[in-house]
Protein backbone atom coordinates (compact mmCIF):
# COMPACT_ATOMS: atom_id res chain seq x y z
CA UNK A 1 0.00 0.00 0.00
CA UNK A 2 1.33 3.43 -0.96
CA UNK A 3 0.16 6.74 0.46
CA UNK A 4 1.27 10.25 -0.48
CA UNK A 5 3.08 10.75 2.82
CA UNK A 6 5.11 7.59 2.09
CA UNK A 7 6.35 9.37 -1.04
CA UNK A 8 7.54 12.26 1.11
CA UNK A 9 4.52 14.58 0.83
CA UNK A 10 2.26 15.19 3.83
CA UNK A 11 -0.70 17.33 2.68
CA UNK A 12 -2.08 17.89 6.19
CA UNK A 13 1.28 19.04 7.51
CA UNK A 14 1.81 21.31 4.50
CA UNK A 15 -1.62 22.89 5.01
CA UNK A 16 -0.81 23.54 8.67
CA UNK A 17 2.47 25.24 7.71
CA UNK A 18 0.64 27.42 5.16
CA UNK A 19 -1.92 28.43 7.77
CA UNK A 20 0.89 29.38 10.13
CA UNK A 21 2.71 31.63 7.66
CA UNK A 22 -0.54 33.19 6.53
CA UNK A 23 -0.52 35.58 9.45
CA UNK A 24 2.79 37.06 8.32
CA UNK A 25 1.55 37.36 4.75
CA UNK A 26 -1.66 39.14 5.71
CA UNK A 27 0.21 41.54 7.95
CA UNK A 28 1.44 43.24 4.74
CA UNK A 29 -2.02 43.71 3.24
CA UNK A 30 -3.49 47.16 2.69
CA UNK A 31 -7.11 48.05 1.87
CA UNK A 32 -6.15 47.63 -1.81
CA UNK A 33 -6.12 43.84 -1.41
CA UNK A 34 -9.29 41.97 -2.41
CA UNK A 35 -9.59 39.31 0.28
CA UNK A 36 -10.31 35.86 -1.17
CA UNK A 37 -10.47 33.18 1.54
CA UNK A 38 -8.93 30.07 0.00
CA UNK A 39 -8.17 32.00 -3.18
CA UNK A 40 -6.21 30.54 -6.08
CA UNK A 41 -4.60 33.91 -6.85
CA UNK A 42 -3.97 37.22 -5.14
CA UNK A 43 -6.05 40.19 -6.33
CA UNK A 44 -5.59 43.88 -5.58
CA UNK A 45 -6.44 47.34 -6.85
CA UNK A 46 -3.86 49.55 -8.51
CA UNK A 47 -3.13 52.43 -6.12
CA UNK A 48 -4.74 55.63 -7.33
CA UNK A 49 -6.13 54.04 -10.50
CA UNK A 50 -9.87 54.24 -10.00
CA UNK A 51 -11.85 52.22 -12.51
CA UNK A 52 -8.84 50.26 -13.73
CA UNK A 53 -8.98 46.44 -13.86
CA UNK A 54 -7.75 44.67 -10.76
CA UNK A 55 -4.32 43.07 -10.74
CA UNK A 56 -4.31 39.27 -10.30
CA UNK A 57 -1.18 37.21 -9.68
CA UNK A 58 -0.21 33.67 -8.75
CA UNK A 59 3.08 31.84 -8.20
CA UNK A 60 4.01 28.16 -8.46
CA UNK A 61 6.67 25.66 -9.50
CA UNK A 62 6.63 22.70 -11.89
CA UNK A 63 7.61 20.26 -9.15
CA UNK A 64 8.60 16.65 -9.60
CA UNK A 65 6.95 16.31 -13.02
CA UNK A 66 10.23 17.79 -14.19
CA UNK A 67 12.00 14.54 -13.23
CA UNK A 68 9.73 12.67 -15.64
CA UNK A 69 10.24 15.32 -18.31
CA UNK A 70 14.02 15.16 -17.96
CA UNK A 71 14.03 11.35 -18.08
CA UNK A 72 11.91 11.41 -21.24
CA UNK A 73 13.90 14.23 -22.89
CA UNK A 74 10.80 16.46 -22.65
CA UNK A 75 11.65 19.01 -19.97
CA UNK A 76 10.03 21.74 -22.09
CA UNK A 77 6.67 19.96 -22.03
CA UNK A 78 6.77 19.70 -18.24
CA UNK A 79 7.78 23.36 -17.95
CA UNK A 80 4.92 24.46 -20.21
CA UNK A 81 2.51 23.06 -17.64
CA UNK A 82 3.60 25.73 -15.18
CA UNK A 83 2.13 28.37 -17.49
CA UNK A 84 -1.13 26.46 -17.91
CA UNK A 85 -1.33 25.91 -14.16
CA UNK A 86 -0.84 29.62 -13.41
CA UNK A 87 -3.33 30.67 -16.08
CA UNK A 88 -5.95 28.34 -14.62
CA UNK A 89 -5.34 29.71 -11.12
CA UNK A 90 -6.18 33.17 -12.48
CA UNK A 91 -9.16 31.72 -14.33
CA UNK A 92 -10.55 30.49 -11.00
CA UNK A 93 -11.34 34.14 -10.24
CA UNK A 94 -12.34 35.19 -13.74
CA UNK A 95 -8.99 36.84 -14.55
CA UNK A 96 -7.28 36.82 -17.95
CA UNK A 97 -3.52 36.07 -18.17
CA UNK A 98 -1.34 38.98 -19.24
CA UNK A 99 2.29 38.21 -18.43
CA UNK A 100 4.51 35.44 -17.08
CA UNK A 101 7.90 35.57 -15.34
CA UNK A 102 10.05 32.49 -14.88
CA UNK A 103 12.83 31.23 -12.63
CA UNK A 104 15.09 28.40 -13.85
CA UNK A 105 17.96 27.06 -11.73
CA UNK A 106 20.50 24.23 -11.87
CA UNK A 107 23.76 23.32 -10.19
CA UNK A 108 25.38 23.82 -13.61
CA UNK A 109 23.35 25.26 -16.45
CA UNK A 110 22.74 22.82 -19.28
CA UNK A 111 22.22 24.89 -22.43
CA UNK A 112 20.12 22.27 -24.22
CA UNK A 113 17.82 21.72 -21.23
CA UNK A 114 17.52 25.46 -20.69
CA UNK A 115 16.55 26.05 -24.32
CA UNK A 116 13.96 23.28 -24.14
CA UNK A 117 12.45 24.70 -20.94
CA UNK A 118 12.26 28.29 -22.14
CA UNK A 119 10.82 27.15 -25.48
CA UNK A 120 8.11 25.26 -23.59
CA UNK A 121 7.33 28.28 -21.42
CA UNK A 122 7.14 30.53 -24.48
CA UNK A 123 4.90 28.12 -26.38
CA UNK A 124 2.46 27.86 -23.48
CA UNK A 125 2.52 31.62 -22.89
CA UNK A 126 1.49 32.22 -26.49
CA UNK A 127 -1.32 29.69 -26.11
CA UNK A 128 -2.85 31.36 -23.03
CA UNK A 129 -2.34 34.87 -24.40
CA UNK A 130 0.40 35.98 -22.02
CA UNK A 131 3.78 37.55 -22.76
CA UNK A 132 6.91 35.99 -21.27
CA UNK A 133 8.02 39.33 -19.90
CA UNK A 134 11.15 38.34 -18.00
CA UNK A 135 12.72 35.95 -15.55
CA UNK A 136 15.81 34.70 -13.78
CA UNK A 137 18.32 31.99 -14.62
CA UNK A 138 20.51 30.83 -11.74
CA UNK A 139 23.50 28.52 -11.46
CA UNK A 140 23.93 27.34 -7.84
CA UNK A 141 26.11 24.25 -7.32
CA UNK A 142 25.73 24.28 -3.54
CA UNK A 143 21.93 24.42 -3.70
CA UNK A 144 20.90 21.99 -6.45
CA UNK A 145 21.90 18.41 -7.21
CA UNK A 146 23.67 17.68 -10.49
CA UNK A 147 21.23 16.85 -13.27
CA UNK A 148 18.27 18.42 -11.47
CA UNK A 149 16.49 21.54 -12.70
CA UNK A 150 14.05 23.76 -10.82
CA UNK A 151 11.45 25.83 -12.66
CA UNK A 152 9.05 28.27 -11.02
CA UNK A 153 7.08 31.22 -12.25
CA UNK A 154 4.60 34.00 -11.62
CA UNK A 155 1.52 34.55 -13.78
CA UNK A 156 0.04 38.05 -13.80
CA UNK A 157 -3.42 38.89 -15.06
CA UNK A 158 -6.34 41.28 -14.80
CA UNK A 159 -10.04 41.15 -14.01
CA UNK A 160 -12.73 43.84 -13.85
CA UNK A 161 -13.68 44.63 -10.26
CA UNK A 162 -17.30 43.63 -10.79
CA UNK A 163 -16.37 40.40 -12.54
CA UNK A 164 -14.31 38.68 -9.82
CA UNK A 165 -15.51 35.09 -9.30
CA UNK A 166 -15.17 34.27 -5.61
CA UNK A 167 -17.90 31.76 -4.67
CA UNK A 168 -19.70 34.14 -2.33
CA UNK A 169 -22.99 33.72 -4.23
CA UNK A 170 -23.01 29.90 -4.10
CA UNK A 171 -26.28 28.62 -2.60
CA UNK A 172 -28.02 25.32 -1.90
CA UNK A 173 -29.53 23.98 -5.12
CA UNK A 174 -26.62 25.04 -7.34
CA UNK A 175 -25.02 22.53 -9.70
CA UNK A 176 -21.35 21.47 -9.90
CA UNK A 177 -19.96 20.81 -13.38
CA UNK A 178 -16.58 19.20 -13.99
CA UNK A 179 -14.28 19.60 -16.99
CA UNK A 180 -12.14 16.63 -17.94
CA UNK A 181 -8.42 16.66 -17.21
CA UNK A 182 -5.80 15.28 -19.59
CA UNK A 183 -4.09 13.27 -16.84
CA UNK A 184 -2.21 14.11 -13.67
CA UNK A 185 -1.70 17.71 -14.82
CA UNK A 186 0.89 19.02 -12.32
CA UNK A 187 0.10 17.20 -9.08
CA UNK A 188 0.72 13.84 -7.45
CA UNK A 189 3.97 13.06 -9.23
CA UNK A 190 5.93 12.16 -6.10
CA UNK A 191 3.47 9.31 -5.53
CA UNK A 192 3.00 8.46 -9.23
CA UNK A 193 6.77 8.19 -9.80
CA UNK A 194 7.08 5.85 -6.83
CA UNK A 195 4.30 3.63 -8.18
CA UNK A 196 5.94 3.49 -11.61
CA UNK A 197 9.31 2.61 -10.08
CA UNK A 198 7.78 -0.20 -8.01
CA UNK A 199 5.89 -1.56 -11.04
CA UNK A 200 9.11 -2.13 -13.00
CA UNK A 201 7.70 -0.37 -16.06
CA UNK A 202 9.81 2.06 -18.08
CA UNK A 203 8.49 5.33 -19.46
CA UNK A 204 8.35 3.91 -22.99
CA UNK A 205 6.42 0.79 -21.92
CA UNK A 206 2.71 0.57 -22.70
CA UNK A 207 0.40 1.76 -19.93
CA UNK A 208 -1.74 -1.21 -18.86
CA UNK A 209 -5.40 -0.78 -19.77
CA UNK A 210 -4.77 2.20 -22.04
CA UNK A 211 -3.34 3.19 -25.39
CA UNK A 212 0.05 4.90 -25.38
CA UNK A 213 3.05 4.70 -23.11
CA UNK A 214 3.53 5.32 -19.41
CA UNK A 215 5.62 8.40 -20.24
CA UNK A 216 2.99 9.84 -22.56
CA UNK A 217 0.31 9.39 -19.90
CA UNK A 218 2.41 11.03 -17.20
CA UNK A 219 3.47 13.91 -19.41
CA UNK A 220 0.02 14.66 -20.84
CA UNK A 221 -0.23 18.48 -20.71
CA UNK A 222 -1.96 20.39 -17.95
CA UNK A 223 -5.00 21.66 -19.84
CA UNK A 224 -5.79 25.37 -20.21
CA UNK A 225 -9.53 25.93 -19.81
CA UNK A 226 -9.71 29.66 -20.45
CA UNK A 227 -11.06 29.64 -24.00
CA UNK A 228 -14.19 27.82 -22.92
CA UNK A 229 -14.64 29.19 -19.40
CA UNK A 230 -13.74 32.89 -19.62
CA UNK A 231 -16.78 33.84 -21.75
CA UNK A 232 -19.09 32.29 -19.13
CA UNK A 233 -17.21 33.87 -16.23
CA UNK A 234 -17.17 37.32 -17.81
CA UNK A 235 -20.89 37.07 -18.53
CA UNK A 236 -21.55 36.39 -14.83
CA UNK A 237 -22.89 32.89 -15.46
CA UNK A 238 -20.55 31.10 -13.03
CA UNK A 239 -20.70 31.47 -9.25
CA UNK A 240 -17.47 29.66 -8.45
CA UNK A 241 -14.51 28.05 -10.21
CA UNK A 242 -12.10 25.62 -8.56
CA UNK A 243 -8.82 24.63 -10.19
CA UNK A 244 -8.30 20.99 -9.23
CA UNK A 245 -4.65 20.68 -8.25
CA UNK A 246 -2.98 19.35 -5.08
CA UNK A 247 -5.70 18.27 -2.67
CA UNK A 248 -7.93 16.84 -5.39
CA UNK A 249 -11.51 17.77 -6.18
CA UNK A 250 -12.65 18.08 -2.56
CA UNK A 251 -9.60 19.96 -1.33
CA UNK A 252 -9.94 22.63 -4.01
CA UNK A 253 -13.70 22.93 -4.40
CA UNK A 254 -14.10 23.63 -0.68
CA UNK A 255 -11.89 26.69 -1.11
CA UNK A 256 -14.62 28.48 -3.08
CA UNK A 257 -17.63 27.50 -0.95
CA UNK A 258 -19.14 29.94 1.55
CA UNK A 259 -20.22 28.95 5.04
CA UNK A 260 -23.51 27.07 5.30
CA UNK A 261 -23.25 24.93 2.16
CA UNK A 262 -21.52 21.74 1.12
CA UNK A 263 -20.97 20.14 -2.27
CA UNK A 264 -22.00 16.53 -2.80
CA UNK A 265 -19.83 14.88 -5.47
CA UNK A 266 -21.11 11.83 -7.37
CA UNK A 267 -18.12 9.71 -8.53
CA UNK A 268 -20.44 7.80 -10.88
CA UNK A 269 -20.87 10.95 -12.98
CA UNK A 270 -17.66 10.20 -14.90
CA UNK A 271 -15.40 7.25 -15.57
CA UNK A 272 -12.02 7.44 -13.85
CA UNK A 273 -9.35 7.49 -16.62
CA UNK A 274 -7.07 4.43 -17.04
CA UNK A 275 -3.96 6.18 -15.66
CA UNK A 276 -5.57 6.81 -12.28
CA UNK A 277 -7.05 3.30 -12.11
CA UNK A 278 -3.65 1.78 -12.87
CA UNK A 279 -1.82 3.95 -10.33
CA UNK A 280 -4.27 2.90 -7.63
CA UNK A 281 -4.11 -0.79 -8.54
CA UNK A 282 -0.36 -1.03 -9.17
CA UNK A 283 0.54 1.00 -6.09
CA UNK A 284 -2.20 -0.23 -3.79
CA UNK A 285 -3.14 3.42 -3.28
CA UNK A 286 -6.25 3.66 -1.06
CA UNK A 287 -9.18 5.41 -2.73
CA UNK A 288 -9.38 8.14 -0.10
CA UNK A 289 -5.69 8.93 -0.56
CA UNK A 290 -6.01 8.90 -4.36
CA UNK A 291 -8.86 11.40 -4.15
CA UNK A 292 -6.76 13.73 -2.00
CA UNK A 293 -3.72 13.48 -4.29
CA UNK A 294 -5.01 13.12 -7.85
CA UNK A 295 -7.65 15.02 -9.84
CA UNK A 296 -9.20 11.65 -10.81
CA UNK A 297 -10.07 12.93 -14.28
CA UNK A 298 -11.57 16.35 -13.44
CA UNK A 299 -9.30 19.36 -13.90
CA UNK A 300 -11.73 22.20 -13.22
CA UNK A 301 -14.95 22.37 -11.18
CA UNK A 302 -17.58 25.02 -11.88
CA UNK A 303 -20.60 26.02 -9.79
CA UNK A 304 -23.65 27.57 -11.44
CA UNK A 305 -27.36 27.97 -10.80
CA UNK A 306 -29.47 24.89 -11.54
CA UNK A 307 -31.39 26.77 -14.22
CA UNK A 308 -28.11 27.75 -15.90
CA UNK A 309 -26.51 24.30 -15.83
CA UNK A 310 -27.87 22.91 -19.09
CA UNK A 311 -26.94 26.00 -21.12
CA UNK A 312 -23.50 26.23 -19.49
CA UNK A 313 -22.92 22.54 -20.19
CA UNK A 314 -23.83 23.05 -23.84
CA UNK A 315 -21.61 26.14 -24.22
CA UNK A 316 -18.62 24.37 -22.67
CA UNK A 317 -19.12 21.29 -24.85
CA UNK A 318 -19.44 23.48 -27.96
CA UNK A 319 -16.08 25.04 -27.03
CA UNK A 320 -14.48 21.58 -27.07
CA UNK A 321 -14.63 20.59 -23.41
CA UNK A 322 -15.69 17.21 -22.05
CA UNK A 323 -18.22 18.19 -19.38
CA UNK A 324 -19.65 16.16 -16.50
CA UNK A 325 -22.42 17.08 -14.08
CA UNK A 326 -20.50 15.90 -11.03
CA UNK A 327 -22.58 17.10 -8.12
CA UNK A 328 -24.82 19.58 -6.37
CA UNK A 329 -24.69 22.08 -3.55
CA UNK A 330 -26.87 21.60 -0.48
CA UNK A 331 -27.28 23.23 2.90
CA UNK A 332 -24.92 21.95 5.58
CA UNK A 333 -21.55 22.38 7.17
CA UNK A 334 -19.08 23.89 4.71
CA UNK A 335 -17.22 21.10 2.95
CA UNK A 336 -17.16 18.61 0.08
CA UNK A 337 -18.53 15.10 0.45
CA UNK A 338 -18.04 12.14 -1.89
CA UNK A 339 -21.43 10.46 -2.35
CA UNK A 340 -20.41 6.79 -2.62
CA UNK A 341 -23.91 5.37 -2.11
Amino acid sequence: MMRYRDAGVDIARADAVKDDIGRAVQSTWTPAVRRLPGGFAGIMRWPGAGGAPLLAATMDGVGTKLHVGLAAGRAGDAAADLVYHGANDLLAHGARPLAFLDYVAQARLDAAVLRDIVSGLARASREVGAVLIGGETAEMPDTYLEGVVDVAGCMIGAVAEGAVVDGAAVRAGDVVLGLASAGLHTNGFSLARRVVAASGLALDDALPGATGSVGDALLAPHRWYGRAVLPLAEAGRLKAIAHVTGGGIAGNLVRVLPAGVRAMIDPRAWRTPPLFRWLCEAGGVPLDDARRVFNMGVGLALVCERGEAEAAHAALAAAGETVYRIGAVEAGERGVVWDDR
